[in-house]
């Protein structure tokens, strides 16, 4: 019976949120997002640079958040997190990339001269 009222707030996942873990994460897709509108507003670069600075900025940004709001790392407490999105990532990739491909498709088959 008194493993029924354990407290929830021992919990390791709980026990590792932090205030300050989450303002550095707000802080920094805040800063990746202000570099990635002045890089592209600002800056007088060429296409392939300016997409080359954007797709580094968001996977600074989403690797930071992942860490510093979602703790996805390979301790004890959170493996198994770090697990599912290691499983859920190539699923996600195949949808967009899919989807895309079939809208291509179907752009080339449907549209008036051939997309």
């Amino acid at each position: 019976m008194s493993d029924a009222h354990h407290n929830p707030l021992s919990h390791p996942e709980v026990r590792s949120a932090s205030t300050a873990f989450y303002v550095a994460a707000f802080v920094l897709g805040m800063a990746a997002m202000a570099i990635a509108c002045l890089v592209t507003v600002g800056f007088d670069l060429p296409e392939g640079s300016t997409l080359t600075w954007i797709t580094v900025l968001a996977i600074v940004a989403g690797l930071g958040q992942l860490y510093l709001l979602f703790k996805l790392d390979l301790s004890q407490a959170m493996i198994w997190h770090t697990v599912s999105l290691a499983l859920t990532v190539p699923l996600f990739f195949m949808a967009v990339g899919l989807t895309i491909w079939m809208f291509h498709y179907l752009d080339m088959r449907t549209m008036v001269g051939g997309g």
